[in-house]
């Protein structure tokens, strides 16, 4: 197992505290715009299906992504349109990370 010790920290202090509690690394979700879709898990994007500029609906399929050998529908759950999409097909993305927006 390898622990990270944050910089200024006793690293007893660390691997003691990784001991008790089980988390090696805490990560906080980065805060997102109320007008952007996230990757709701991590995962290599296999296809964009929508395009910029393209109207969409709550409910479509904007995106697939392939995580542990399954393939994940990202649904829209805003209506618009398509103004950026920040990924392309084969990119990896982490849960919570913007895939597009829509205004």
């Amino acid at each position: 197992m390898e622990v990270e010790v944050p910089e200024g920290e006793p690293s007893l202090q660390t691997v003691l505290s990784v001991f008790q509690t089980g988390v090696i690394k805490k990560v906080e979700a980065q805060p997102t715009a109320k007008d952007t879709i996230i990757a709701p898990i991590t995962g290599k994007i296999n296809q964009i299906v929508v395009s910029q500029g393209q109207k969409v609906s709550k409910g479509d399929v904007i995106a697939k992504i392939e995580a542990m050998k399954t393939l994940i529908e990202v649904k829209s759950n805003l209506e618009g349109t398509v103004a950026e999409i920040y990924v392309k097909e084969g990119d990896v993305v982490k849960q919570g990370q913007p895939i597009l927006k829509i205004v």
